[in-house]
């Protein structure tokens, strides 16, 4: 979870975007870190839901931060096998949007390490729009069927990498 990083940068640098753009320095060391352990599964919970309280310049630095991040960095992703999925609503700007797309696709048969990117992405609102597809095709609620429709279906539980024994700590 990226959570701190406009604390740290008022507090070190007198600018919230600096500690964001600090802070994608860390993703950077994460995702190497991340491969040298063998993870297979990295989530990073980029923008929630929440975030879009934040002041609309912060935003636009976010989400820039995040364009700038795709354009340079996607080839090499790409050719270190890494896979990015994103997990939440896409609903920012068009050309952010396509470049999302794109980088999912180029990435789609990667197998090293997948990287879910949570962008605006809230678990409430994930599991309300599953059930509400379960109510569009009227079917029971169960819990393979409310999973059936989540975002992360394919992404395996944390619990269950702990209990066997797959997981690795930072």
């Amino acid at each position: 979870i990226m959570d701190g990083n406009g604390r740290w940068g008022v507090k070190n640098k007198n600018s919230r975007n600096a500690g964001h753009k600090a802070g994608l320095n860390t993703v950077e060391k994460i995702i190497k870190e991340s491969l040298k352990q063998k993870i297979k599964f990295l989530t990073l919970y980029a923008f929630s839901t929440e975030n879009w309280k934040r002041p609309k310049r912060e935003v636009n630095y976010l989400f820039n931060l995040l364009e700038n991040f795709l354009r340079n960095r996607i080839e090499e992703l790409h050719k270190q096998n890494i896979r990015l999925k994103i997990i939440g609503t896409k609903n920012n700007s068009k050309k952010l949007n396509n470049l999302l797309n794109l980088s999912e696709k180029k990435t789609s048969k990667n197998t090293k390490l997948q990287i879910n990117l949570a962008l605006n992405y809230g678990s409430k609102s994930e599991l309300i729009n599953a059930f509400k597809k379960l109510k569009q095709e009227n079917d029971t609620i169960t819990e393979q069927k409310v999973e059936k429709y989540l975002e992360t279906k394919n992404i395996p539980d944390p619990e269950i990498l702990i209990r066997t024994g797959n997981t690795k700590r930072l």
